[in-house]
């Protein structure tokens, strides 16, 4: 993997930029950091702050014409932009000691002549002479100043130079007008700023506004002299003084600054909610007092993009910025070996994948997108955990054969709709599908396509199980005349928007709401709505849910975050169980209201967690919604189930003889408490397994036996983990399991 593959997907990403009103400033200065400190009184960092950035504090803090109070976001909300110079101002005023820096840097052997010793001359003197060039400022007039000299202020502005030059060595030519450049080639580079109505030397039609160049290697021209304002003409010179350094090191002089790219100060973001703060009057004429200049800071809103890490779990948990991740996506690839950190691995699997970070992000910023690059390429080269998706891969190996179906309706060779009610409704419940299917019979042209859309290979990364799946169904879809899909899950619809985009989609609930005759049943009073993460992009099936809702008469409230991922999402679970917890925590205390909800995997979440909850179909069907989340073996033989009922209903071929695969061990019966086995579905260990696992132990006497109560171990070694059972048998074909798990561990075994 390049980098710059990686970091494309964060690139408009812009947490941790300036603010806008910093794009509008002149001088870039960070003016959120300058209000954090100001709000704190801590005067010194602020004024230091200040004067790094806009090299004459009194000054500026004078006559800046404030341009990024034009651009600052209190507006917004219809308040007064805050006073950025009268803060200004007051942090000059209380800060104690404002002598200037000294830098021990070693001395440079250049020199360096500036024409000038008005406000664009001295600022690019001074940056380079705190760089320890020995710099010479040439001034036709007896003193510094330039157009500032008469000002009403500028003895101010003069103490204000001096201070600032006071810790460096700079030589000042007075009353030495130059008349010709022949005079200046003792130097290696001139910096002309002889002010608006200075002379040019002839190089104005030459001047390069990037770099400040001219037609004259080692000779650069700015501020009035080629028309810059004051402010401009100042912030000139930190700027020039880099591109001269670079000059006199390399011989060419090249930009070393980045763009400050001036349209970034109409980037505003939503201050949804925040409290109007009215501006702070001084209550003196002579500004602010402490308290005051601390209060007018404190309206700042600090301005810096973080939807994405207020939005979700995952990005809070680590907290990393999106330009970190994207480096770090980069680094843990191993295409490089000896550069691949491993400081994301983790966090990669962490993510739910469901979107929210680029549905809340201003530039639509997709960190899951990201890390599912990164799952997808750790796959490729080989550095993934498989043990993270195994249990949900061999299940979607299980719905895209044992428990697939395709199949026309009756006596058809086409249909107009085709019913995707996904793999987890069936396993769930199986009347969701089957009166779903019977009822789109009964009003459409329907076919039906038990299977999985894909999701399970899509969050781990399986590119491969993915397209092979996707190619099946567009088969299928073909061979059935091209029809529109009814989804019932807004997760496969979604995979279908992005790897199936041809196909036609519509929603179960959007066509069961055009049905006035339909009087869903109504488990709550009031109920809130909980849509799937997915279903942020569908309204059709968010109006349909809600239609059918308020039919039955429930009064619905709305979540403050709709389509947050309740967290079943990417499979996140085993790479970080303790955030898995609070992410579902966090959804089922969304709302003290019952939920009625719209995914099965929604459903399962809060039921587990103990949250009041209705699926929509168990409204439409009049279905009993309280019923316990079936176990995972249960699930399986649900989905089963479903494609044997669907077989006989359209009296497709051996559907009277359908029988599921036939194994060994299929004969085996197994005595399970019910904790234990909501111990083995918290650990993803289905009864097929456990069945499997005595077989063999039984067969091959590969086992321990402890001879004073009976009980054996075993294991069985699969592909990516080991099992470990504890049982006892009870009767030549019934055992009693005492315990199971699993690890990622594999032993090899000695003869």
């Amino acid at each position: 993997m390049k980098l710059e593959k990686s970091t494309a997907y964060v690139n408009k990403c812009f947490n941790g930029e300036p603010a806008s009103c910093s794009y509008a400033c002149p001088f870039n200065l960070d003016i959120r950091s300058f209000m954090e400190k100001a709000e704190k009184g801590r005067w010194l960092p602020a004024y230091r702050a200040l004067r790094n950035s806009v090299v004459f504090p009194v000054i500026v803090s004078a006559l800046c014409p404030q341009p990024c109070r034009d651009h600052c976001q209190r507006s917004t909300i219809g308040d007064e932009a805050i006073a950025v110079r009268d803060l200004e101002c007051a942090v000059i005023k209380y800060t104690k000691s404002r002598k200037a820096e000294v830098y021990t840097i070693p001395p440079k052997t250049q020199r360096i002549a500036v024409v000038g010793a008005g406000a664009a001359g001295l600022s690019c003197a001074l940056i380079l002479a705190q760089k320890m060039f020995p710099v010479t400022v040439f001034e036709k007039d007896a003193g510094w100043g330039g157009a500032l000299r008469g000002h009403p202020r500028f003895e101010e502005f003069n103490a204000d130079i001096a201070l600032q030059f006071s810790a460096v060595q700079t030589q000042f030519r007075f009353n030495a007008e130059i008349k010709s450049l022949d005079e200046l080639a003792y130097y290696d580079a001139v910096y002309i700023a002889t002010g608006s109505s200075g002379r040019d030397f002839g190089l104005i039609n030459s001047w390069d506004a990037d770099l400040q160049t001219t037609e004259k290697p080692g000779i650069f021209l700015g501020g009035g002299v080629c028309g810059l304002p004051l402010m401009e003409s100042i912030a000139q010179g930190p700027e020039v003084s880099k591109t001269i350094e670079v000059y006199l090191q390399t011989g060419k002089a090249a930009k070393t600054h980045g763009d400050y790219d001036r349209s970034k100060c109409n980037r505003y973001l939503r201050h949804d909610g925040a409290p109007k703060a009215e501006r702070v009057i001084a209550s003196s004429p002579e500004g602010y007092t402490e308290e005051e200049a601390r209060q007018e800071a404190a309206r700042c809103f600090k301005c810096d993009c973080g939807y994405c890490e207020k939005s979700c779990e995952m990005l809070k948990w680590y907290r990393k910025k999106p330009h970190t991740i994207g480096v770090e996506v980069y680094s843990d690839s191993n295409a490089n070996p000896p550069f691949s950190s491993r400081t994301i691995t983790r966090e990669t699997y962490s993510c739910n994948i469901c979107g929210k970070c680029q549905s809340v992000c201003p530039e639509s910023v997709d960190i899951g997108a990201l890390l599912q690059l990164s799952r997808a390429d750790r796959l490729r080269i080989g550095d993934h955990i498989p043990a993270y998706h195994d249990f949900w891969l061999r299940m979607f190996d299980f719905n895209t054969s044992e428990a697939y179906l395709a199949a026309l309706p009756k006596g058809k060779t086409a249909c107009e709709y085709a019913f995707f009610p996904g793999c987890q409704l069936g396993a769930a419940t199986p009347d969701h599908v089957i009166k779903s299917y019977a009822y789109l019979s009964s009003k459409y042209d329907t076919g039906i396509i038990l299977g999985c859309c894909g999701a399970p290979a899509y969050w781990a990364g399986d590119e491969k199980r993915l397209a092979e799946n996707t190619e099946k169904i567009k088969k299928h879809w073909i061979d059935f005349g091209k029809p529109t899909f009814v989804f019932a899950c807004s997760y496969c619809e979604q995979v279908f928007r992005l790897y199936l985009p041809e196909i036609q989609r519509v929603s179960l609930y959007e066509l069961l709401a055009q049905d006035s005759a339909l009087t869903p049943a109504r488990p709550f009073i009031t109920a809130a709505v909980f849509d799937p993460c997915t279903a942020g992009s569908d309204s059709g099936m968010q109006a349909g849910v809600r239609k059918l809702a308020a039919a039955a008469g429930t009064t619905l409230e709305e979540l403050k975050e709709p389509n947050r991922c309740c967290g079943y999402g990417g499979h996140m679970r085993l790479a970080n169980p303790e955030l898995y917890e609070e992410i579902t925590n966090h959804r089922a205390e969304a709302s003290d209201q019952p939920y009625i909800v719209y995914c099965a995997n929604c459903k399962e979440i809060f039921k587990l967690k103990g949250k009041e909850c209705a699926h929509i179909l168990d409204m439409v069907f009049s279905q009993d919604a309280t019923k316990q989340v079936p176990s995972l073996q249960s699930k399986k033989e649900n989905s089963l189930e479903v494609k044997k009922e669907i077989m006989k209903k359209l009296s497709v071929d051996d559907a009277i003889d359908f029988k599921p695969e036939a194994h060994e061990w299929d004969s085996l019966k197994l005595v399970i408490s019910g904790a234990l086995l909501e111990d083995m579905d918290r650990r993803l260990i289905i009864t097929d397994d456990l069945k499997e696992a005595i077989w063999l132990a039984e067969e091959t006497g590969d086992k321990f036996i402890n001879e004073t109560d009976g009980i054996c171990q075993c294991s069985m070694v699969k592909s990516v983990l080991t099992y470990w059972v504890q049982y006892k048998k009870l009767t030549p074909n019934t055992y009693e399991i005492y315990s199971a798990f699993t690890h990622r561990m594999h032993f090899s075994k000695e003869d």
